[in-house]
This record gives C-alpha cells, sequence and structure tokens, in this order.
C-alpha cells in the first residue's frame, strides 16, 4: 500500500547504498548509467578520505532530491525501460524490500555496501564484458576489441563509458581506497559483493577477516554472487560468524550449453560446488541464510530455461520459502537477446515453459508464472537488421581465437551464426 505513495522516482539506494564499481568509481547502484554531468566532482573511491564524503556530495544530495521531487534521472534509464515492459527493476525491488519494514522517505544513512573488488574473474562469458572480467579483458585486446571504434558493444554498452579500458582495475591494492571500505565496516548492515568472481579474489577475504577480527561481522549480511567454479577453503569457516549469508550462483545453462555460455567453466565441477553450497546452507543452524541462482536469458539459452528451473528450483534454499529463483533478461549487447531467435525457436521454449507450469509444484509455477511474463514483455522488442551481423562477426571471431565450435556446444544454433 505504502509503495503507492511514493514519487515516481523515488529508490532507496541513494538514501542507504554506496556503490563500487570494478574500476573503483563511485556510482548509484550496478545498473545506473554513468553520468558525467558534472565532471568536477570527484568520483573514484581514492578521491576521498571517506565513504561517507561521497555519500554527502552535492553529486548524492541533488540525486535524492530531485528523486524526492519525482523528477526522473537519466542515470536510472535501465530501470525505467524495465518498469515499462512491466518487469522487476532494482529500483521497484529495492523499495519494494525497504517498505516491508519502514516507512521513512527521508532517512539516509550509509548502511549497505554494493562491491565489485576489481574485475578478477577466471571466466569468459558470451554476454558479459572486459568491465567484469579480467579475461574478457586480455581477450578482447587479443581481438584488438580495446577501443570505442572496434569495440563489438560500442552501441550497447552504455552502462559502462568510453575509454573503460583505461580505467584502473588494480584499485583495491590501493591502501586508501580499501582502509575506506575497511573503516566503514562498523557501520556496515549489508555488504553485498559481485564481480569479477569474489570467491577468488583476496582482497574481499580480507574485507571479511577485517569484519571478523573487529567482531562487526555479526552485524553483517552478506551477499556474495559467484559462479561457483571455485570455493574458497576458508569460506565455510568465515561465512558462519556473519549474521547472515545470501548466496547467489550465476548458472546461465546446462552441461554444454552451460560450458559455451560460461566459457571456458566444466559444468559437471561447477554442479558439484554448488551441492556443496546446498548442502552447508541447508545443514547451517542460521535459517536465515539462503542459496538461489541466477539465469541471464539470452539468444543462446531460452531452449533451456524450462530445464534451469527444474533443476535448480529444488536446490534453492529461501527463508522466506519463496523459491523464486533471479531470471535477468539480456539486452546488451542487443545482438545476444533472445529475441532475435526465430518464432518458432520461442514458441517451442514458451511450451516447454508452459508444460513445465502445468506438472509442477507451487515453487516451480512461481518460476514459470515469471519466466512466461518477462518473455512476453520482451519479445516485441525491436531488433535492427544489422544485428545478425554483428552476431555472426563476433561468434566467429571470438570462437576461433578460443578454438571452439558452437556445433560441439549447441547445435541446432549453429545454422543460425555460422
Amino acid at each position: 500500500m505504502y509503495m503507492n505513495k511514493l514519487p515516481k522516482t523515488y529508490c532507496r539506494k541513494p538514501f542507504d547504498t554506496a556503490t563500487i564499481t570494478p574500476t573503483g568509481r563511485m556510482q548509484l547502484c550496478c545498473d545506473a548509467k554513468h553520468d558525467f554531468t558534472f565532471p568536477a566532482e570527484k568520483r573514484a573511491i581514492t578521491e576521498f578520505k571517506n565513504l561517507d564524503e561521497w555519500f554527502n556530495s552535492n553529486y548524492m544530495n541533488r540525486i535524492r532530491k530531485q528523486m524526492l521531487d519525482g523528477k526522473p534521472l537519466k542515470e536510472c534509464a535501465a530501470c525505467y525501460l524495465a518498469e515499462g515492459e512491466n518487469r522487476t527493476s532494482t529500483r521497484t525491488a529495492t523499495n519494494e524490500k525497504y517498505f516491508e519494514n519502514n516507512s521513512d522517505l527521508l532517512e539516509y544513512s550509509l548502511k549497505d555496501l554494493d562491491i565489485k573488488f576489481g574485475n578478477k574473474c577466471n571466466l569468459k562469458c558470451k554476454m558479459c564484458f572486459p568491465f567484469a572480467s579480467s579475461e574478457l579483458w586480455k581477450e578482447w585486446k587479443d581481438l584488438g576489441w580495446n577501443s570505442k571504434e572496434k569495440d563489438p558493444n560500442n552501441d550497447t554498452s552504455w552502462k559502462y563509458y568510453d575509454d573503460y579500458f583505461e580505467e584502473d582495475y588494480n584499485w583495491p591494492n590501493n591502501d586508501v581506497a580499501l582502509n575506506n571500505i575497511k573503516e566503514h565496516m562498523k557501520y556496515t548492515r549489508l555488504l553485498h559483493v559481485t564481480g569479477g568472481e569474489p570467491m577468488i579474489n583476496p582482497k574481499m577475504f580480507a574485507v571479511l577477516r577485517y569484519c571478523i577480527d573487529n567482531n562487526y561481522a555479526k552485524n553483517i549480511i552478506l551477499e556474495i554472487t559467484t559462479n561457483a567454479t571455485k570455493i574458497h577453503p576458508k569460506f565455510f569457516d568465515m561465512a558462519k560468524q556473519f549474521k547472515q549469508i545470501n548466496l547467489t550462483v550465476s548458472v546461465d545453462g546446462i552441461d554444454k550449453c552451460y560450458e559455451y555460455i560460461r566459457y571456458p567453466g566444466n559444468y559437471k565441477k561447477v554442479y558439484a560446488n554448488i551441492l556443496k553450497y546446498h548442502s552447508w546452507i541447508k545443514n547451517s543452524s542460521n535459517k536465515n541464510n539462503s542459496l538461489c541462482f541466477n539465469f541471464v536469458l539470452q539468444i543462446w539459452n531460452l531452449h533451456q530455461l524450462a530445464d534451469y528451473i527444474k533443476t535448480f528450483n529444488k536446490l534453492s534454499i529461501d527463508y522466506n520459502q519463496i523459491k523464486r529463483s533471479s531470471l535477468e533478461v539480456l539486452f546488451d549487447p542487443t545482438f545476444m537477446t533472445f529475441n532475435m531467435l526465430p518464432q518458432e525457436l520461442i514458441r517451442e521454449a514458451v511450451s516447454k515453459i508452459v508444460a513445465l507450469h502445468k506438472n509442477g509444484d507451487p515453487g516451480v509455477q512461481l518460476n514459470t508464472r515469471y519466466a512466461l511474463d518477462i518473455i512476453q514483455g520482451a519479445v516485441s522488442r525491436p531488433i535492427q537488421s544489422d544485428q545478425w551481423k554483428k552476431l555472426k562477426q563476433f561468434v566467429n571471431a571470438q570462437d576461433t581465437y578460443r578454438g571452439i565450435n558452437i556445433e560441439d556446444y549447441i547445435p541446432h544454433l549453429a545454422k543460425f551464426v555460422r
């Protein structure tokens, strides 16, 4: 009920959260478009004496006022787009969660940290960008794609910015930056870490150790998104000392399809690690801990969406017993969106989801209903005629570089991209 009374552009993120990008830039949230309207203002974590200086900057004060006045922000374009297509946005999800137990629009204090400790990653996911993967950064460079003109995603990478190759992804090794984070942990109630891949990043574990050693961990909800290729040998012992653990595993396919999308991941090893995470959380004394899965819907995996729901819904552990895994629709890069597919393949995938819905338990039905809703909302998006050409050029160049062939992974799509 309270949600209906909010200013139409209001979002809780600028009122309680600081987001740090892989290059150490501060921004509104992980989905925010970069805004250089005020280029003279500081934006890097290394430029601030502490995180509160950013949080109380002229820029952030302007953002909060504009939201309270109900005025749209160009930084929030992704959320407005999602809401226009009747999809859940970061904005609506954040507001809904906050106003379950709160009613104060104006309260603001920095309680949540959303951090990417650089772009260190061991995978080169098909739909990802060098901004979030050090391995893709190397590949882009070898392929000569590391410039605005040659970047294959140059017309859709709005959430990044021109010349992101020139940024410093090594910022976590800067003592000033890391100390800024550590010093704020005494006030932090939620620490959300994504990547890159957090489980192979020593700087994340340095911050976790700092929280434990200073007795802050017991007050902090720790959220980590991982690709599950590795489990740090000390993770379980460290994790149990936090107030709550919410784990999200990114898994965008099954078997060979997974291995094509999340190259060079090994599905069997990842699934074995998922079972370890599942067992640990299921047997944990803390019944607030959770495990969920994230699936990015794209041209490569629409045909497996029903199988994904069937496979991973039963492994989800949610303290609310909702058991709905996260499902996102890929829109960047445009040439990998699922609605590039011929209509008969989309209808075939939808039929499998409908069949699963009819025979599924309530948890499965919640996921299938949501999947059908977002497919319907996105399928009408227009596709420009040059997108198939871009897709074919991208696949041929990248797969040749990797020494792989899509026919060995997703054979029914090979004829469309060769």
